[in-house]
């Protein structure tokens, strides 16, 4: 099966792995673009979706990741 996922999603898949850590990627066949949608695609609460977001910051890549339920509060991302 993880012949099948694209490249970057074999090294997540391994690494994970590597880490002890189980479980599936789920590769849709249409894009999900916000929770609500990749939620619908998979059966499941938005809740249960992670949302990851790169910023810059300073000139640097900021990653965020969060509950699909939650928005973040850039203003207050900025500040920090």
């Amino acid at each position: 099966m993880t012949d099948q996922l694209p490249a970057r999603s074999r090294i997540v898949h391994d690494s994970l792995r590597a880490a002890g850590i189980t479980g599936d990627i789920v590769v849709l066949p249409d894009a999900a673009s916000t929770a609500p949608l990749a939620a619908a695609a998979l059966g499941v609460e938005v809740g249960a979706i992670a949302n990851s977001l790169v910023f810059w910051s300073d000139g640097d890549p900021l990653l965020v990741m969060t509950s699909g339920a939650h928005r973040v509060d850039t203003t207050a991302l900025a500040a920090r």
